[in-house]
């Protein structure tokens, strides 16, 4: 192997470190302004619930189901690219409820979220 070819064999290597670096980075590394916004169910135009991030890592939900209930606290991205929410205040016209222990919502991808059972669409 001559030394022109040991070059090429190193940039060739290096540029395929360098796509699958930006690869990875691109496919599963979720931040924290990603997840901003509205999430619905089953879509906007229509929701029966809708789950709300704000940047100050706040978050508000909202369900028509049950009688009506809605709750807020503060939210973090997991290690395991997860949403831990904390649950600090719940409201219902009809029901007390007890407040949750943390919950663990999935980041799907396309922008959709699993809460328990339930997939929210991002607005």
């Amino acid at each position: 192997m001559t030394f022109k070819t040991s070059i090429v064999n190193i940039k060739r290597i290096s540029n395929y470190l360098i796509y699958f670096g930006l690869m990875s980075a691109l496919v599963g590394n979720t931040t924290s302004e990603d997840l901003n916004g509205k999430y619905c169910n089953p879509d906007c135009s229509d929701p029966i619930s809708h789950l709300t991030f704000n940047s100050n890592m706040t978050f508000s939900f909202s369900t028509m189901l049950f009688g009506g209930m809605s709750r807020s606290g503060n939210w973090e991205l997991t290690k395991e690219n997860n949403i831990k929410i904390n649950t600090l205040e719940i409201f219902s016209p009809k029901k007390a409820y007890q407040i949750p222990p943390p919950q663990i919502i999935s980041i799907l991808s396309n922008g959709k979220l699993k809460f328990g059972n339930t997939l929210y669409t991002k607005e």
